[in-house]
């Protein structure tokens, strides 16, 4: 199963975010571990940087872009998802980047900023109830 990784996972992996980091690590391990097929947005990189500056640059060479792919939206699906009407840019290019990557959900703890995403979202602890003992 295809998943897009949303920006406030991959932050909760990467500053130990609690409550929230053990069931964002895990869909990281499952990434890691080949059980899932995982990206991120292309600007969930930039975003990490920008926020976190040189202490990310370790996380995203060793330990995210090893096991995830990253998608970026062309000019066709990032008008269509601005064209949903969602309030935060942010959030309709994460929706352009599951687009076109092909992703069968986005995975992020802001589900309600999702609501008009042609892609489901869940939360990380749903994702993990609904679908990892089928893996």
């Amino acid at each position: 199963m295809k998943v897009l990784i949303d920006t406030n996972v991959v932050f909760d992996v990467f500053a130990r975010r609690q409550p929230h980091y053990s069931a964002s690590n895990h869909i990281l391990k499952l990434a890691r571990r080949k059980k899932i097929a995982a990206a991120v947005a292309a600007h969930t990189v930039a975003n990490l940087f920008y926020f976190y500056q040189r202490p990310a640059v370790a996380f995203l060479r060793e330990d995210l872009l090893p096991n995830v792919e990253v998608a970026a939206a062309d000019s066709f699906l990032t008008l269509a998802s601005l064209n949903l009407g969602m309030p935060d840019l942010e959030d309709a290019l994460q929706v352009g980047a599951a687009l076109d990557w092909k992703a069968a959900f986005i995975i992020t703890r802001n589900v309600r900023h999702f609501k008009k995403s042609n892609v489901p979202a869940m939360t990380p602890v749903e994702w993990i109830k609904r679908f990892e003992p089928a893996l």
